[in-house]
Order: C-alpha cells, then structure tokens, then sequence
C-alpha cells in the first residue's frame, strides 16, 4: 500500500481539491443528500481555507486523496446547539469540517485515516475537545464520524446558500488525559 499521510494543503492542491469538493457534491446528490448542493463549498472557501492555514490534506502515496478544514478556537456554527448540549462548554476545541474524499480513493477507508490524522495533530497541538457536524442523512459520514469517538450532541444550523439554513447533527468527541 501507498504511504498515507496529512499535510497542509499549497496553492498547487487548489485544483485537484476543488475537484474533491466537486466529486463530492455529485456523490451526495446520487445519495439524495442535499448537503453542499449550492456553490459550497467553492475556490473562495479552500481560498479563505488555506489563508487562514486552516486547509489540510490527505496524501496517498503522491497524490491528494483528501480535503478537510480545521481550525483551534471558538466556531460560529457551534455556538447555537439545539437538541442537546456539549459534554462541555466554553470556546476551546477543534473544529473539523469539509472531509472530502477523492472518487479515486473511496472505498479504502481513507477518511476515517484522515480523521484520525487530524485529531492527532490537534491533540499534539493541545486540544481535547473536537467538534464536527455532518447531514443527518450523510450515513457515510457519520459512521467515519462514531468510528473515531465522537458522540452526537444535538443539531446545529448552516448557512449553505441563498440564506437558507439546513439542520446539521453535531457531534464531539472529548479525550480525558
């Protein structure tokens, strides 16, 4: 098998993450899922992505097989919790969004790699507390998400597009040290 591995995404990533990103949206469409069926996530998102160094991805063998955006601090989108409530409160965790991965790759379990990767580069980083949301029918998704610890705690509202808010299930995983 190839070596995989995580870095920061580089302005050379930009095309084939975009291509990512595109692929993805077509498998969620088949899937019925209308997660990411607007513009997002577009050029502009991976472009704010990688300016604010929050743009990782997941390399297989030399090729990018995977997108994800992460970040350390407070995130909007989980301030307002429904449903539910986080195991903890406060403004001190990582958040992951956007896992994508390449059509070429799906299948080899490469998104539950690439999620541990990220949570083990937060973790060495400090964090102990991680937050994601996906669709509440991303069932793919979801099952990487509950593989890799995470617990759902509620609902949370994005803003995809037109102002149009879609529910998301929220979920956190929190390692005791």
């Amino acid at each position: 098998m190839a070596t995989v591995y995580m870095r920061r995404a580089k302005a050379r990533d930009m095309d084939t993450i975009v291509s990512i990103l595109q692929s993805a949206k077509g498998y969620l469409k088949a899937q019925g899922i209308d997660q990411w069926q607007s513009d997002y996530p577009n050029h502009e998102t991976i472009q704010t992505d990688m300016d604010n160094h929050q743009a990782f991805v997941l390399i297989c063998g030399d090729e990018v097989a995977g997108y994800a955006a992460a970040f350390e601090g407070e995130d909007p989108i989980y301030t307002a919790l429904e449903d539910g409530s986080w195991l903890v409160d406060g403004h001190d965790y990582a958040s992951l969004h956007r896992v994508a991965i390449s059509d070429k790759f799906r299948g080899q379990k490469l998104a539950a790699r690439f999620m541990t990767a990220l949570i083990s580069y937060f973790y060495a980083q400090g964090a102990r507390d991680f937050r994601i949301d996906t669709h509440p029918g991303n069932l793919p998704m979801q099952k990487v998400i509950a593989n890799n610890g995470f617990e759902k705690r509620g609902t949370v509202h994005m803003e995809e597009a037109d102002h149009i808010s879609t529910a998301r299930w929220a979920y956190q995983l929190l390692i005791q040290d």
